[in-house]
């Protein structure tokens, strides 16, 4: 399950994800003084991510380091997200739905080539309060439609929203560890508008994994927006440099930044693998 979790099901929450009445750090506005410590002054711009491009050896460096194409609806609501594979499942293809506010409420992630067994991919449900976010999940078989996943049949994620509206706990239901059904729950811990620490624990309260992450002082494009939804992406403001479990020594990634502060490029240092980030502008 918790594949299923990293690879599909934790898909697109976008702006929403991580909503905040405090002053927020977009691509498409301009920061202040008022804004995290250390934080550089970017001004207006209207860009979103048209695509990503890896050159390099990207194995296990996780689906935000892939070769990623963007179409969009309006402004930044995306319309699908593709990306190519080598597999037998070939193109990979993620749609949208949206509310009246602006927020998902239904994300598909559609391979090319159904599997043996005739399911298509995965579609994922949220479902709103004003301190939580409910994901559930179901597959897609080649007629579109849904079942639950019979190897996690009561899999459920709920995302706990502090008075600030960023996502401080993820409380994980059903999912199937050791071929048992068990919980989870990860913890962030936020300095200075960025998550520094999550810990997992299991469901007796034990402490599983401890990360530690280091950021630059630039804009993360994907902040409060994403295709790919994970708390540590889009609820922090600037772009991971570091990263390391306990006393490990951290993993590290390199950047190039355009003159509004954005990554151009993001270099893994340990595998020497390359992501560049091509923008466009769009009108309001």
């Amino acid at each position: 399950m918790h594949i299923h979790r990293f690879t599909i099901c934790l898909m697109l929450l976008a702006a929403w994800g991580c909503q905040t009445d405090s002053e927020t750090i977009l691509p498409g506005e301009a920061s202040s003084a008022n804004g995290p410590q250390g934080a550089t002054e970017i001004p207006a711009t209207n860009l979103r991510i048209k695509q990503m491009l890896v050159t390099g050896n990207n194995g296990g460096l996780g689906p935000m380091f892939v070769n990623t194409y963007f179409t969009y609806a309006k402004g930044r609501e995306l319309e699908n997200v593709t990306i190519p594979t080598d597999t037998y499942a070939g193109l990979n293809t993620r749609l949208y739905t949206y509310d009246e506010q602006g927020r998902i409420t239904v994300s598909r992630s559609l391979r090319e080539n159904p599997t043996n067994n005739g399911i298509r991919g995965y579609q994922t449900n949220y479902h709103y309060t004003d301190s939580t976010i409910v994901q559930t999940d179901f597959q897609v078989d080649i007629e579109g439609n849904l079942s639950v996943n019979p190897q996690a049949p009561n899999y459920k994620v709920t995302y706990r929203l502090n008075n600030e509206g960023l996502v401080y706990e993820e409380f994980e239901e059903g999912t199937i560890i050791w071929g048992s059904e068990t919980t989870e729950l990860r913890r962030h811990t936020y300095e200075n508008g960025n998550i520094v620490k999550t810990t997992t624990l299991d469901a007796f309260g034990q402490v599983v994994s401890t990360f530690y992450y280091e950021y630059d002082n630039k804009v993360n494009p994907f902040y409060k927006w994403s295709h790919m939804y994970s708390p540590t992406l889009t609820c922090s403001r600037n772009n991971v440099i570091g990263w390391r479990t306990g006393k490990s020594e951290p993993q590290r990634n390199e950047y190039t930044y355009n003159e509004h502060g954005l990554p151009l490029t993001k270099k893994n240092v340990t595998q020497g693998a390359v992501l560049t980030y091509d923008y466009e502008t769009f009108e309001n």
